[in-house]
């Protein structure tokens, strides 16, 4: 018996070494995907693209226009974001990115390039066509409580209006680090204000001709006057042509202007939340009749307030 299991043990394991060198060599079991003859397999990734959509695409001299960000959902993700050059803020909506950019009443028709550089350097270009602004001109008397419309008068408009504008122009060129509206943007009349006279014709006077960059709503005189968005008061005065004037700060190069009015309810710095009553409306400066002058400015351009607000909303 034990001469017996002396011979099978080594013989067991004779058969086991000259077998391994096969097992190894043997196919696999699990089937191995393979590529498409000729077409290498590609990479599956969940990332969203990074794109720009632009609204409205093709915007005349004048208009707001509203950049959406697809596919980025942080501002800590951006370089910069520029239109023709310019740097642009980016602020986040509803957990989206978005930016806004004022074009020019006197910008030239043409393709105007916007590039959004990311933290890793990548570009993501596109363009804006701007379309061309046909001009509309219409006579307008200079008020009696200017002078009416006489030769010196016409002079003491263009110089003084020229002052007005550089004071207008220091406070709205201050661009706030800080978002600060929030929401849809209500309009700065109670009820469904009447529009009177929209933006962008010329008024012309004698030899002098003015834009008119603003909407004017009907009111009469000491009708309450509110902020259309949360804010920062950046100024109240009074301006010979503007008359009685404020500018609230909405961060972000955003300002409205409310103008002509005949009283004047807050202060320099005051926090403005929306819908709070801040002045009256009224007939000061420049005006033939009790109105309010609303004009929303974006980095120091004066943008057609109807066309903001069909892209903030109202209510």
């Amino acid at each position: 018996m034990k001469l017996l299991f002396w011979l099978v043990i080594p013989t067991f394991f004779l058969a086991l070494y000259f077998a391994l060198p096969k097992l190894k060599n043997q196919p696999q079991t699990e089937p191995v995907p393979s590529a498409t003859q000729g077409e290498e397999p590609s990479p599956v990734s969940d990332v969203e693209p990074v794109t720009i959509s632009i609204t409205p695409p093709s915007p005349l001299p004048g208009e707001p226009v509203k950049v959406n960000f697809n596919g980025i959902d942080s501002i800590s993700k951006v370089k910069s974001l520029t239109f023709n050059d310019r740097p642009l803020s980016i602020f986040e909506e509803e957990g989206k990115l978005a930016a806004f950019i004022g074009l020019d009443f006197h910008e030239k028709p043409a393709s105007y390039p916007l590039v959004l550089t990311l933290a890793n350097d990548q570009k993501i270009e596109s363009s804006i066509e701007v379309r061309k602004r046909e001009l509309i001109s219409t006579d307008f008397d200079i008020p009696k409580q200017l002078g009416g419309n006489t030769p010196q008068a016409e002079h003491e408009l263009t110089t003084t209006l020229s002052k007005d504008s550089a004071i207008l122009n220091s406070v709205t060129t201050r661009v706030s680090p800080l978002k600060l509206w929030s929401g849809q943007f209500q309009f700065p009349l109670e009820g469904s204000p009447v529009i009177t006279d929209v933006y962008g014709y010329s008024r012309k006077t004698g030899s002098v001709s003015l834009s008119h960059l603003g909407t004017d709503f009907r009111a009469a005189k000491g009708t309450p006057v509110y902020a259309i968005n949360s804010g920062t008061v950046a100024y109240t005065g009074t301006l010979r042509n503007f008359g009685e004037t404020v500018i609230i700060d909405h961060g972000l190069g955003l300002m409205t202007l409310y103008m002509h009015l005949s009283e004047i309810n807050v202060k320099l710095g005051d926090r403005a939340e929306k819908g709070d009553p801040i002045a009256k409306s009224g007939s000061t400066g420049y005006s033939l009749g009790p109105h309010l002058h609303l004009s929303v400015r974006i980095n120091g351009l004066s943008i057609d307030p109807q066309r903001f607000y069909e892209l903030m909303g109202s209510k």
